[in-house]
């Protein structure tokens, strides 16, 4: 039943608190909502419905989402509606119950709000947005979230006013200013920022990693048709944009549930002419061993149109990876890596490690520890491991006291240079 037969009421309000996946689904719902004769409010306290976009996927990510509903439940007008979408309804809905109750549009279902706006267009006519530079607060967010990881004094204001977008903008340009002041006293050529055009190849994976609870809210594999991610392509191409990012939970993985595969993805974006790069984000190394034969020669022909590639490998110890339930083992994951670092020298190739999972001994940790400096990583960043409700791992013995978890991700931090991002 629509919580909306006044057509006459039409202001919204729209906050993420989510990765790129769910700020892209925020500005879809942005532009639903817009395509509905609603009108985008800056002020919480004048929306008459309040959408906010959650993440789970880290205990941090879901204490700024539980803090942005709370805000919102005390701080909205009577008789507004706030929706909850994003992954936290599937991976923790009772902190979500303990504050209010609210209508639940859990991602992969926004369709759901169509009978609550009784909307005149639906959202499966409103074509998923190529860029989240639609709505500045949105972008301002993803950037002063990750301050948090960088100065410890910030998280208590982050945490206090990511509601504020003063607040968000005034965090960007401080930040923006303290890093042009080091550049210029360390003499270091400026950067250029390109806006990044998006494109979602697919939703959901085929793993079933211990540690993740992500996979609860997205699902088993999804993968869009070859030939709609090849119209995007060529649109962005033809609004001018030169970065152009895959999107989805493992792009890896990508077609395996339509009868094709990522290698055969890459070859057909590499037949499209024109000026750009790419930048490929969740490739689980699990289908660059699989995929090795076909998918690192494409990759060296086509090195001038990567920009970056991302591969979480979580830990360089086969018993942990065993573990974690990653299909792959950890000479595997270098012998690949190390051929297109040695082939495509040009590609800024990133990863990740999660740190103290249950049953990691010194001796796995030194393995992770001895990984690293073997391949020349653009950037390696560090996840403190956490216990997600429901996963495997939470549920396991041997767990790591959290002094040794922390001590481990600090000594990576200063020893190699690793960025801790949770």
């Amino acid at each position: 039943m629509s919580l909306y037969k006044d057509r006459s009421i039409k202001k919204f309000y729209i906050f993420n608190a989510g990765c790129i996946r769910r700020a892209i689904d925020a500005i879809h719902i942005q532009e639903y909502l817009e395509e509905n004769n609603w009108k985008l409010t800056k002020h919480l306290k004048r929306a008459d419905l309040i959408v906010i976009a959650t993440c789970g996927v880290v205990r941090l990510n879901e204490i700024n989402s539980l803090k942005a509903i709370s805000i919102a439940e005390k701080k909205k007008k009577k008789n507004s509606q706030i929706v909850i979408t994003g992954c936290l309804p599937k991976i923790n809905p009772d902190e979500i119950g303990k504050i209010g109750k609210f209508i639940i549009v859990p991602t992969g279902n926004l369709e759901l709000l169509d009978s609550t706006i009784t909307a005149v267009k639906p959202i499966s006519e409103v074509g998923a947005p190529d860029s989240i530079a639609d709505n500045k607060d949105i972008t301002n967010y993803l950037i002063a979230r990750s301050f948090c990881r960088q100065y410890q004094f910030y998280k208590a204001l982050f945490h206090r006013f990511s509601m504020n977008s003063m607040f968000l903008s005034a965090s960007v340009y401080i930040n923006r200013t303290i890093q042009y002041v080091k550049k210029v006293f360390s003499n270091a050529p400026q950067k250029k920022v390109v806006p990044y055009f998006n494109i979602r190849i697919a939703e959901g994976c085929m793993s079933n990693c211990a540690f993740c609870a992500t996979k609860f809210a997205t699902g088993r594999l999804r993968s869009r048709p070859v030939e709609k991610i090849i119209e995007d392509l060529k649109y962005g191409i033809g609004k001018k944009y030169k970065i152009f990012q895959l999107i989805a939970e493992d792009t890896g993985c990508y077609g395996l549930d339509i009868g094709t595969n990522f290698s055969e993805l890459l070859e057909q974006i590499f037949a499209i002419e024109g000026d750009y790069q790419l930048v490929i984000i969740d490739c689980c190394p699990q289908w660059l061993v699989e995929q090795r034969q076909k998918i690192v020669p494409l990759i060296v022909k086509n090195q001038d149109k990567i920009k970056e590639l991302f591969v979480p490998i979580q830990s360089g110890s086969d018993h942990i990876l065993k573990r974690m339930r990653r299909n792959y083992i950890a000479d595997d994951v270098k012998s690949v890596l190390k051929e297109l670092r040695e082939r495509a020298p040009s590609i800024a190739i990133r990863t990740s490690f999660l740190v103290g999972f249950p049953g990691e001994t010194e001796k796995d940790f030194a393995e992770t520890e001895r990984f690293i400096p073997e391949i020349d990583f653009f950037e390696v960043t560090i996840n403190r491991y956490e216990d997600r409700p429901g996963t495997e791992a939470s549920n396991m013995p041997d767990k790591i006291p959290q002094k040794v978890i922390e001590q481990r991700a600090l000594h990576l931090s200063k020893e190699m240079g690793c960025r801790i991002l949770s």
